[in-house]
């Protein structure tokens, strides 16, 4: 069963774990919002002095960064695939997803992902083979003629069949992002796996079951936050969908709260990021909404509970939104005066196409229009006028391993 706990004191004889991270410089109790990035050792051209066991954290108040120690071994040489509130959810190359608070170094593992039942790991543990049939009976309640062959994925080579991974993979092309709960404490949690769109559905566990148990989804789920309790998808046609868990048999099931955005074919292929505003208007960033015309291109929707119906919002007054992996975050720049108002802050949340950039730009894995390591993967996009800036004081490297924003969440 996962949990958080403590690190353990080394009464067994073991090394004992790493103590909790020092606190960067200015960063006190209360909220600070933070780009974070854990040195991946050799997968990162890592500057003078830093090394595989480190973190580095940037602060938006001060502009500035600092390197501290990682805790051990939820943070070590690991990909962050999850953000919420103080906390971190991290996957390693043996496709195990952890989850840790960086500051007091409380961390536990989440259940293994071949708890779901067709996710098979060879002799070893070195790849996965995903039975992708069953996958498609859960998220088409049945109706298997509802898997989009060649729709969303011209390529398809098969309608059936299994999908195999690398273990090191796993994070880059099978795990999306996590997302959890509010404040998650030993025995008292729950979480979202959402699977690459490639896959489109998501996968619930809590704290009292211990396994991941996939959901059926039609129209599939593309970002997801823990919201007043309860956690909220938005599909890849613009619907957010609210999540409930049957008390009998444990399984999750979706319920439609918001109308689908107009013109939803057209939004289809474009990023979405659902957020909730502090006022608890929900509402959905769209990432490259004009088909690739730019590239730094953001828009975001507000729902109208009284018209039913999603409203575009070319300026959100003195709010912030931050996207990227994490869960998506919208937050007063009255209370958080190092923020922009009106402003998207934004990082990539793309892992595997990160993987394929940091090869090179002129490897055989070369993404057209894509810089091998692009400034502009970290940055902040005014809804006013259509402005991009940069985090100058971030550094290099900012492409690989992709950043995750991050709320510091200090003992009081």
């Amino acid at each position: 069963m996962a949990r958080l706990l403590r690190p353990p004191a080394g009464a067994d004889g073991r090394d004992p774990p790493s103590p909790p991270l020092p606190r960067p410089p200015r960063l006190r109790r209360g909220l600070r919002l933070v780009p974070l990035r854990v040195q991946a050792g050799a997968a990162v051209a890592d500057p003078p002095g830093d090394k595989p066991e480190t973190t580095r954290v940037f602060s938006l108040a001060d502009r500035r960064a600092a390197t501290v120690r990682a805790p051990d071994p939820a943070m070590r040489d690991h990909f962050i695939i999850g953000s919420s509130g103080g906390s971190l959810v991290t996957a390693d190359k043996r496709g195990r997803m952890r989850i840790a608070n960086p500051v007091t170094g409380e961390q536990g593992e989440l259940p293994a992902i071949t708890t779901i039942p067709f996710v098979n790991a060879t002799p070893g543990g070195h790849h996965f083979v995903l039975d992708l049939q069953p996958l498609v009976q859960i998220r088409y309640r049945g109706q298997l003629e509802s898997w989009p062959h060649g729709l969303l994925h011209p390529l398809h080579p098969h309608k059936y069949g299994t999908f195999t991974h690398t273990a090191g993979d796993m994070c880059q092309w099978f795990y999306r992002k996590v997302v959890h709960s509010a404040s998650p404490r030993p025995g008292d949690y729950a979480a979202t796996l959402l699977l690459n769109n490639y896959f489109g559905t998501p996968a619930f566990a809590t704290a009292d079951d211990g396994q991941w148990r996939v959901a059926p989804s039609r129209d599939g789920v593309e970002d997801a936050i823990h919201h007043k309790g309860k956690f909220l998808s938005v599909t890849y046609t613009g619907t957010v969908e609210a999540w409930e868990r049957d008390g009998v048999d444990r399984e999750f099931t979706s319920k439609m709260v918001t109308s689908m955005m107009a013109k939803a074919g057209h939004h289809r292929q474009c990023r979405k990021y659902l957020a909730a505003a502090p006022d608890g208007r929900l509402m959905i960033v769209l990432k490259n909404a004009t088909n690739g015309a730019n590239k730094d291109y953001y828009q975001v929707k507000v729902f109208d509970e009284k018209r039913t119906r999603w409203e575009a919002a070319k300026d959100v007054g003195d709010l912030a939104v931050l996207v990227g992996v994490n869960s998506s975050l919208c937050v007063s720049t009255t209370k958080h005066p190092e923020l922009k108002a009106g402003c998207v802050y934004y990082t990539d949340d793309e892992i595997g196409k990160a993987s394929l950039r940091r090869q090179g730009a002129d490897g055989p894995h070369r993404l057209r229009g894509h810089d091998a390591d692009s400034k502009r993967n970290v940055g902040v996009y005014s809804l006013r006028d259509g402005t991009v800036e940069s985090i100058p004081e971030l550094g290099d490297h900012l492409s690989w391993p992709p950043p995750a924003w991050f709320i510091p969440s200090f003992p009081w």
